[in-house]
């Protein structure tokens, strides 16, 4: 069928595709795996997260992590570029989950799963006009949770004929990822080692 619209969103993320190809130079998409222990005491629970926030850590390659409310612990992390699905997504995350907290080394995993975001050049998030009527937002690297709120705020804001928060994220420059489609994958990766081997020895 067909529909007829003053205003188009675009808002596919990691999961555009080639759609749009203006926009899919300028991003990447990316797998991030996530796993979940089995439920524990609220003992053990209070130890680890006596607050209970949600943690994202400040590493290049950052991991994430919180409390379900049946006390399981949720931990996040591991880039995958290309958005391939990992084998084994525990054998990737549980080694962080220990690292962070060494205390939960025996602790079960119930579940395993993986997902994709959209990484950008600068890690900035994306959002612009395509002509006169198209908009976009994409591309938080990560960093979607704490982001996504506010854009939906400013795309309605814009749509509305308030554009001034819209335009403050618009004017942010948005690079295409050097080595092209082709390239763009390994040159990643290499720039991610380098950094991530910074954050392991301390600089």
């Amino acid at each position: 069928g067909r529909v007829k619209a003053k205003f188009v969103v675009v808002a596919g993320n990691a999961y555009l595709g080639n759609l749009i190809p203006e926009l899919s130079a300028k991003s990447m998409p990316c797998g991030t795996q996530v796993i979940t222990t089995e439920p524990l005491s609220d003992e053990v629970a209070k130890s680890l997260l006596p607050q209970d926030y949600c943690v994202e850590d400040c590493n290049y390659l950052l991991d994430y992590y919180r409390l379900s409310g049946d006390n399981r612990l949720i931990f996040g992390g591991g880039v995958v570029y290309g958005a391939r699905d990992p084998a084994n997504i525990e054998a990737i995350i549980r080694p962080k989950l220990i690292k962070t907290f060494p205390q939960l080394k025996d602790v079960k995993i119930d579940y395993a799963w993986t997902g994709n975001f959209l990484l950008t050049l600068s890690r900035l998030p994306q959002v612009g006009r395509l002509g006169d009527n198209i908009y976009y937002s994409q591309g938080c690297s990560g960093h979607g949770v704490t982001y996504t709120h506010l854009a939906g705020k400013i795309l309605a804001e814009s749509l509305r004929g308030q554009a001034e928060r819209f335009d403050a994220f618009a004017s942010l420059p948005h690079y295409p990822f050097p080595g092209g489609e082709l390239m763009r994958v390994p040159f990643t990766a290499l720039g991610a080692w380098y950094y991530s081997l910074r954050d392991k020895l301390g600089f």
